[in-house]
């Protein structure tokens, strides 16, 4: 295969993938009732956004390809849809075999995206290979939970190796937002139910900030209290607080408390307010490792994001700031 084949068959994915039938949806959703059909939809349109033949050529502009024939072990996340794809489009543009061991919680779109890729490209075939083992790999590329992390570095200890840990996101607000940049903050913090990595699970206020701005931004999810895995974690959450004392406030569907965990369970959202920007940037240092995505609209804030684009990814956007192309380079 050829360079210009491997692009446009990627750009063919990008046309195709956000026309999934009616059944794939519904069998997914019922696999994982996580993924909403308003959900897998979303995510199916944000891909067919970032694999524009434009954006396939910004992104492979400066690699080489060939076939190597090394076989590349992909642990694939299940948390919010199609989540594994892009580890998967990395070995097939390095011209590497795929073994791909996919999530049972995102089975069903999974295996939708490699058979466009495979009807548009028969030669990958025999590149993509779904499978329970991962045997004789040369390189690994795993996602996962802190726990599982050390599974993975023990077991594959002699393979080079790209483990993804939890990961989650940051807000920092200046007082000076707009309410439409407070309502695009939602979409950081509810989007998949706040179930990705790149979901916002803490905010930085100033102080005196007023949190009903917060509350009213955020309306417009409330119907995700009529979803009854996210009802129920709510209403779990909700119960721990009441029964501990724990000051909180309650917005219906939302828990706020104030605390300066980075992470926040689901239906729940921490904060914290701060006083300088030294506190910001202590803040944020003391739990680098941690961010996914920090996110603000104040000048101040080194590397963030615009409030409503924790979410569109471009090609570019790589796991944990780690380049895997350049790691299966390696």
């Amino acid at each position: 295969m050829e360079k210009s084949k491997i692009i446009s068959s990627l750009a063919h994915l990008g046309q195709h993938i956000k026309l999934i039938p009616e059944h794939v949806i519904d069998q997914a959703n019922q696999g994982n009732s996580w993924f909403t059909p308003e959900y897998i939809q979303l995510a199916a349109d944000n891909w067919s956004e970032a694999l524009q033949a434009t954006h396939i050529h910004t992104w492979l502009q400066n690699e080489t390809y060939h076939f190597s024939g090394k076989k590349v072990g992909i642990i694939m996340a299940g948390n919010i849809p199609f989540v594994g794809l892009h580890d998967l489009l990395c070995v097939i543009a390095k011209g590497h075999i795929a073994l791909v061991k996919l999530s049972s919680q995102d089975e069903v779109l999974m295996k939708y995206a490699i058979s466009i890729l495979k009807q548009d490209l028969p030669e990958l075939e025999e590149r993509i290979i779904i499978t329970e083992k991962l045997n004789g790999i040369n390189y690994l590329i795993a996602t996962g939970s802190n726990n599982s992390a050390r599974y993975f570095e023990y077991y594959f200890r002699d393979v080079p190796s790209l483990i993804r840990k939890n990961r989650t996101s940051v807000a920092v607000l200046s007082g000076e937002e707009t309410d439409e940049e407070l309502v695009r903050l939602a979409d950081d913090i509810y989007t998949y139910f706040g179930l990705g990595c790149r979901n916002v699970t803490h905010v930085l206020l100033p102080e005196n900030f007023e949190l009903r701005r917060i509350y009213e931004a955020y309306d417009k999810y409330m119907h995700h209290v009529n979803h009854h895995k996210y009802y129920n974690n709510y209403m779990y959450h909700k119960s721990i607080l009441l029964m501990n004392l724990s000051k909180h406030y309650d917005n219906g569907f939302m828990l706020f408390q104030e605390k300066e965990g980075p992470h926040a369970p689901i239906a729940t959202l921490n904060y914290h307010y701060y006083k300088s920007q030294e506190e910001i940037d202590a803040y944020l240092s003391q739990h680098a490792e941690l961010w996914q995505c920090v996110v603000s609209s104040s000048p101040n804030v080194k590397n963030a994001i615009a409030p409503g684009t924790t979410q569109k990814l471009m090609l570019w956007d790589y796991s944990d700031n780690i380049n895997t192309l350049a790691f299966l380079n390696s």
